[in-house]
């Protein structure tokens, strides 16, 4: 009777996940205008049907990706190092990507890469800190405790590097870089959306094939080996995956922070159950709340738009306050 029960629960918030999912992405394509209107403006060439194209579906689809990568990562990563406050930054991605795109801007690189220089500059920082703190781990033997400190000090040197080139760097300058480290999804090139789609889903497919072993590593390290699964090669491949779709998120729209903390953490108590069906419910959930922030960012101030950064740090650092407070 109590496994009926809560199949039917997990069923039910899976609804519940599902249709805040698809209410998120008709508000941020159709915002003002009616479904009739919307379906018609998929079948126009000018009007609605450009701005469509051109502006809303590819942000949509960017919101969509970025979220729900972000939420699996920070369900793996509190997972893994057994801390429900981790989250996808824990390992200095984003310090590295900063530093990447603070790079490429003042190198100019737009002239020799066009739109690629930032996010493909963005990417290579992140990789670059995650291999620090990757190879930095190894010799603690991927001891969890070590893999959060590793993190937290390569993310102050990583900034702290970031911020001496901003007292170099020409204020004119400043301005694209600092709305990037805010988190902004307006400023990728349509053209490399259909190259980010493959780059996000392939990871995010391993990770949900993980499930069960990402299971016995939240056991601990040494019961994960008594149950046969070699736990220094898995923290390895959950190291790898969960760094290169962070640095992917962070190389296509910057910073946006609390949607792998305050998705999952929230999952996971509602939930109550595995990583199957957690890593599954926060991907959509993840998806969902981005989204709804970005349209926020978008028309709550309208006509200007709010980096959706802000707004994910706003809602989610008041959601965390009160978990913080109402936790007995």
């Amino acid at each position: 009777m109590k496994e009926r029960y809560a199949i039917w629960r997990i069923r039910f918030i899976f609804i519940i996940l599902i249709l805040l999912l698809v209410c998120a992405v008709v508000l941020s394509i159709g915002y003002g205008k009616g479904i009739n209107e919307i379906i018609r403006g998929l079948t126009e060439k000018e009007g609605f049907g450009f701005v469509l194209r051109k502006i809303r579906i590819p942000r949509t689809i960017l919101a969509l990706l970025i979220g729900g990568s972000l939420s699996i990562c920070g369900a793996s990563l509190q997972s893994i190092l057994r801390n429900s406050l981790a989250e996808p930054y824990t390992l200095g991605i984003s310090a590295g990507a900063s530093l990447g795109i603070t790079i490429s801007v003042i190198l100019g690189l737009n002239n020799q890469l066009g739109v690629f220089a930032n996010p493909f500059m963005g990417f290579m920082g992140a990789m670059g800190s995650t291999s620090m703190v990757y190879i930095l781990s190894r010799k603690k033997l991927f001891d969890p405790g070590a893999m959060v400190l590793f993190g937290i000090v390569v993310s102050l040197v990583f900034s702290s590097l970031v911020f001496l080139l901003f007292s170099l760097l020409d204020p004119d300058r400043m301005h694209g870089v600092i709305l990037w480290l805010m988190g902004d999804l307006s400023s990728l090139e349509n053209e490399l959306i259909f190259f980010y789609i493959p780059a996000f889903l392939i990871p995010a497919f391993i990770l949900f094939c993980f499930s069960r072993e990402l299971d016995i590593l939240s056991l601990g390290h040494e019961k994960a080996q008594y149950l046969g699964v070699k736990s220094q090669r898995a923290y390895k491949v959950f190291f790898i995956l969960t760094s290169i779709l962070t640095g992917l998120c962070v190389s296509a729209a910057g910073i946006i922070g609390f949607v792998g903390l305050i998705v999952p953490h929230i999952l996971r108590m509602v939930l109550n159950t595995g990583n199957r069906y957690l890593l599954y419910a926060s991907y959509i959930g993840g998806a969902a709340f981005l989204v709804f922030s970005d349209v926020f960012s978008r028309y709550i101030l309208y006509p200007v738009e709010l980096p959706v950064g802000v707004v994910t740090g706003i809602i989610g650092g008041v959601i965390l306050l009160v978990l913080l407070i109402e936790r007995p």
